[in-house]
């Protein structure tokens, strides 16, 4: 198990993990996938509520253990082209080496219309502020990459997704003590109805749009259509019936 999964056996990473389930549950698509696959967090499944044909579990660490179906690095993942329906990625962008080439190989295992669904920390947020002051000791979570929800838009944008649907959780700050941690939940309503960006946590669903294009060798030339103002010549009253007796 990596650090950041032992840390999630903590009372706060059980608070973490339910807090981020819930808002997975109402943002995941509920609908069927042939082939689920999440990729970390091998030791918490985010696909119990998800109906499917198939589900596995990729651990980025050396060994294979329990609850993990394949490990990889993430630089060349085991699986083939258009395979994947639903690719779920537990604060995977955290912690990955490089998270840009990651969304580009998971891209190239997508089925067309394929769902993505991601969660990570972001710095705008009390956690952000906390992460900042452990810079000189990044243990779990402080370790994290911590992305902007701005930046991960662009590359999945980049990548050929849409967003379909978002939003933030954990909005209490991180206090260790377990009785003050617990007492300030109304923080996660008030957080969602005040300050809905500042969360800790951020959830996206994002789908792979697969639009088809036309080689330009083989699409028409036309010509440009440029509108034009036509000059038109209005006749007085006493024109008109001058104009209607000649014809007559």
């Amino acid at each position: 198990m990596s650090e950041f999964d032992i840390w999630l056996d903590t009372d706060m990473g059980k608070v973490l993990l339910a807090v981020e389930s819930q808002k997975i549950e109402q943002l995941l698509p509920g609908r069927y996938f042939k082939n689920v696959v999440q990729f970390g967090m091998p030791a918490y499944s985010i696909m119990d509520n998800v109906t499917a044909k198939s589900r596995s579990t990729v651990d980025f660490s050396t060994r294979r253990g329990a609850n993990v179906s394949v490990v990889s690095d993430f630089k060349s993942l085991p699986f083939g082209a258009h395979s994947v329906d639903l690719a779920i990625l537990p604060h995977s962008l955290d912690y990955v080496e490089n998270p840009h080439n990651f969304l580009r190989e998971l891209t190239q295992i997508m089925v067309p219309d394929g769902t993505v669904l991601l969660t990570g920390f972001q710095p705008f947020s009390l956690w952000g502020i906390s992460k900042a002051m452990h810079v000189l000791r990044p243990k779990s979570p402080w370790a994290g990459r911590f992305l902007t929800t701005g930046r991960v838009q662009d590359w999945l944008s980049l990548m050929g997704y849409r967003i379909q649907a978002g939003g933030m959780t954990m909005y209490r700050p991180p206090i260790a003590r377990r009785e003050i941690f617990r007492k300030l939940e109304f923080l996660e309503s008030a957080g969602d109805r005040w300050w809905p960006m500042l969360g800790a946590v951020y959830v996206i669903v994002a789908r792979l749009e697969t639009i088809g294009v036309v080689p330009v060798s083989r699409m028409p030339i036309r010509r440009a259509f440029t509108p034009s103002m036509v000059q038109v010549r209005r006749l007085s009253a006493s024109q008109r019936s001058k104009s209607d007796v000649e014809r007559k």
